[in-house]
Formats: C-alpha cells, sequence, structure tokens
C-alpha cells in the first residue's frame, strides 16, 4: 500500500506513519509538509492507494489539496482521509464536498485511525 501523508505538524505526522508501518503490511509512506511542497508536484509521480490529509496547512489548505487531487487522472479516485483540529460540521462538508472519503477530528486516538484507514482504503 502506497500513502501520501500530506501534515505539517510534525507530531501527528510521525503518528500517523507510525500506525500505517505498525499496523499495515508492505506500506511506503511519502510525506509532504506544506503546500510549496505539494506545489512541486512530486506526489503526482508515483501511484497512490491512500491520502491522508491536513486540513490547515502553511501555503495550502487541505480544502484546495483535495479538489487537485480530484482533477488528477491518477487520483481522481484515490480514498482522501481528512484530518483536522477544526471540527465543524462545516469543515466536514466542505471538504468531503470537495472530494474527501473520510473525515477525522484530531486530536485522534491511535485505534480510530487505524479503523478508519482501514475501512476507507478497502
Amino acid at each position: 500500500m502506497r500513502v501520501l501523508v500530506i501534515e505539517d505538524d510534525p507530531d501527528v505526522s510521525d503518528t500517523i506513519i507510525s500506525v500505517l508501518t505498525n499496523f499495515f503490511e508492505n506500506v511506503h509512506v511519502e510525506h509532504i509538509l506544506d503546500g510549496t511542497q505539494f506545489r512541486r508536484g512530486q506526489w503526482r509521480n508515483s501511484a497512490w492507494n491512500l491520502v491522508i490529509l491536513d486540513l490547515m496547512m502553511p501555503g495550502i489548505t487541505g480544502f484546495e489539496v483535495c479538489e487537485q487531487l480530484r482533477g488528477f487522472a491518477a487520483t481522481a479516485t484515490v480514498p482522501i482521509l481528512a484530518l483536522t483540529g477544526y471540527d465543524t460540521l462545516q469543515n466536514e462538508e466542505k471538504v468531503k464536498a470537495a472530494g474527501a472519503t473520510g473525515y477525522m477530528a484530531k486530536p485522534f486516538e491511535i485505534n480510530k485511525l487505524r479503523e478508519e484507514i482501514q475501512r476507507i482504503a478497502r
């Protein structure tokens, strides 16, 4: 499974990567820190099975990222799990309208994250 993690908080990204590598087999993870790195477009050179996306990052919002991922043929149908520290019904509706498959509030429980990854990666 190839997973793209787009998250600016090092503690959160380390936790996500740890969950992926400890609970799932044959996982390859790449990490993007912010909008500048996302705009470089290196993520376009790989096929992804899952994207885990923070909604609020420097230089770009997760809403914009989600729309761009959905607009690119290779990622148009890849499951996207949106994470946010700003849990509101409006944010959930907006990111799902932009194409997110799943949504979780931060802070999250590790087991809940694992379960949600399993659910949307199927």
